[in-house]
């Protein structure tokens, strides 16, 4: 399981500083990056080799199904989502309506849809 302290690090520390919406995502999508190697880690595989391999956010979370898909099947649709919209940030020039995928997301997430999105607390 993923130490408290690292999500509770990333949240506090990390995200709290920017209130760019897409900067939050980019650094937000990183964490889930880390939380995803504690994860693999956390199943004693050589970390050596799992670096060396270099893999990519999507490779990490098929490796981390492939480890324990019980664990993982629930966020499973949701990492796969914040990964698209996190890569249509990244690689499309004018890609502005990423506003609209993003609330969508934390909506589903937390299971309603909030009056606003505040990205501080969401």
């Amino acid at each position: 399981m993923i130490p408290n302290e690292v999500l509770e690090y990333s949240v506090k520390v990390t995200l709290k500083e920017y209130s760019d919406m897409e900067m939050i995502l980019l650094k937000g999508h990183l964490v889930l990056e880390q939380i995803l190697y504690q994860f693999i880690s956390a199943h004693q595989l050589d970390s050596k080799r799992v670096d060396a391999m270099n893999l990519m956010f999507s490779k990490t979370l098929e490796l981390a199904m492939a480890i324990d898909a019980n664990s993982i099947k629930e966020k499973y649709p949701h990492l796969k989502e914040i990964k698209r919209i996190r890569n249509k940030i990244s690689h499309e020039l004018f890609f502005d309506d990423y506003h609209q995928d993003l609330k969508k997301w934390a909506s589903t997430v937390l299971g309603y849809t909030p009056k606003t999105i505040n990205s501080k607390r969401t």
